[in-house]
């Protein structure tokens, strides 16, 4: 029997074919959970085509419209998942943007702001509606997308992008310790480089923070990491998988590097 049989997930931020939220959403289907996938209102079709193939790999799966900022689009998200499958026993928080620049003084309040409300903020709502589901279940599981930019600062990044993931480490951990007798694990990854669309606009910061070229940034960057490359989406999504699943069953509170030996900076 697949080990995630009879299991609801829910990944948010799966919009785009080539991301991780897609490849985490084929390893559930894989395991044999039913899965539903998140995204903005004016980000459906790209769920939608997600969704399309997930169906056409043989997995019962949905997309359902929610911003994560929005803690009432949530509870209506869990709410019609509730309705349609009974519940939810796995959340995978995978939205999250990193807006803003390197620099201190050039982020403005709203790149502050943005970061926040969904890479923390939206989180903690995801959280917040999702919980009382698997605790009505008899427990479940909870994997935060942070990013090794979580871990410690690296030149480049965004500050706000690293203040907050900083934050959702934080948060998944508090949340972890709270919820732990209710049978509900919580963990999240902090993956490096990903070779997905959101590098290229990672080798786009790191060129002009350096003055080099987009070519020598990812040049820069493989050297940085010892395996020598990015990783695959399909490679961070199997780590998932295992936290998401009874396989990790004592494993709660843990933020798990997945970075290639990368150094999680200062």
């Amino acid at each position: 029997m697949s080990r995630l049989a009879g299991r609801v997930a829910l990944v948010t931020g799966a919009t785009k074919m080539k991301g991780l939220g897609k490849a985490v959403a084929d390893k559930l289907i894989g395991a044999g959970a039913t899965v539903v996938v998140t995204g903005r209102e004016k980000s459906m079709p790209g769920a939608e085509e997600v969704v399309a193939s997930l169906k056409a790999a043989g997995g019962q799966a949905m997309a359902v419209a929610v911003d994560v900022a929005f803690q009432d689009q949530i509870d209506a998200a869990v709410a019609k998942v509730t309705e349609v499958h009974g519940g939810v026993d796995i959340l995978v928080n995978n939205a999250g943007i990193g807006a803003g620049a390197p620099s201190l003084m050039e982020n403005t309040e709203r790149d502050w702001d943005a970061n926040y409300a969904v890479n923390v903020k939206g989180t903690m709502a995801m959280c917040r509606g999702v919980i009382p589901s698997m605790i009505s279940r008899g427990g479940g599981a909870i994997v935060n997308v942070a990013s090794l930019a979580g871990l410690g600062a690296n030149p480049g990044m965004p500050l706000p992008y690293t203040a907050t993931k900083f934050a959702l480490i934080g948060v998944t951990k508090q949340i972890a310790l709270e919820f732990a007798s209710k049978g509900v694990r919580v963990n999240v990854v902090a993956p490096g480089a990903i070779a997905t669309d959101m590098l290229i606009e990672a080798y786009k910061a790191i060129a002009a923070a350096q003055g080099v070229s987009i070519e020598e940034a990812a040049k820069m960057e493989n050297a940085s990491i010892p395996l020598g490359r990015p990783a695959e989406p399909e490679e961070i999504a199997e780590t998932i998988l295992w936290l998401a699943s009874p396989a990790s069953s004592y494993v709660t509170g843990v933020a798990l590097p997945v970075a290639g030996g990368m150094s999680p900076g200062i």
